[in-house]
């Protein structure tokens, strides 16, 4: 056997017992997320170009609030994969989460770049948010409507029309804010009841209050 023949052979046994190391680290993420880091470390460890060995220890560190980690192994799923949206639009959230705003807003449109993307909503509502943090309203209320506008929603139709209210609520359009929460009342599914809907009322008092404030201060 070549050189070459004996090289490519041993990649291939390398990327095989990562992919291995991989799959039985998914088989733990729900019962012992510890063994399931250490699993995807070793998939590492064999190749450390294994893309989504690094996307879910990313997703797995920023679930326990190390950005720090999280942030890297994002950084290496898109030196491997510049077209990985889900990395791009997972980095964003740690950026939101730390409010770098524009960083944020960065990774969010650099997801979206991606046409195969298959859950754009999320990175529009992602987006959406994060321009408004910095006072783009209006060019967040363009992603939300793109957002929107995806077929299946792969995120509850409620959040949508919740951030529909807040900003509309933000630049003082208070009827549509209303309507907008009031949607988001109606699109919550039964497992939802509860906490979402007595934070929607909330947002609906709320606006009774402001109208009634308005109101009492019109000449």
């Amino acid at each position: 056997m070549s050189l070459v023949g004996c090289v490519t052979e041993a990649a291939l046994k390398r990327q095989s017992e990562a992919e291995g190391q991989f799959k039985l680290g998914l088989s733990y993420v729900h019962t012992d997320l510890q063994n399931a880091i250490v699993l995807f470390e070793r998939a590492i460890d064999i190749d450390p170009n294994h893309h989504d060995a690094h996307l879910e220890l990313g997703i797995v560190y920023g679930s326990r609030g190390r950005l720090d980690a999280a942030e890297e192994h994002y950084k290496q799923a898109i030196r491997i994969d510049s077209d990985s949206s889900e990395a791009h639009n997972n980095l964003g959230t740690v950026y939101a989460r730390q409010a770098q705003w524009d960083r944020a807003i960065e990774e969010y449109r650099k997801a979206l770049e991606n046409p195969m993307y298959p859950w754009p909503d999320t990175a529009y509502y992602n987006l959406a948010r994060s321009l408004s943090k910095i006072g783009e309203h209006d060019e967040a209320l363009i992603a939300l409507r793109n957002a929107r506008s995806i077929v299946p929603l792969s995120i509850p139709a409620m959040l949508i029309h919740k951030e529909f209210g807040r900003i509309y609520e933000k630049i003082g359009k208070i009827e549509w804010a209303r309507a907008s929460y009031q949607e988001a009342i109606e699109a919550i599914e039964a497992d939802d009841q509860g906490t979402y809907r007595d934070q929607l009322e909330e947002y609906l008092r709320n606006l009774e209050t402001t109208s009634d404030g308005e109101k009492h201060h019109q000449p």
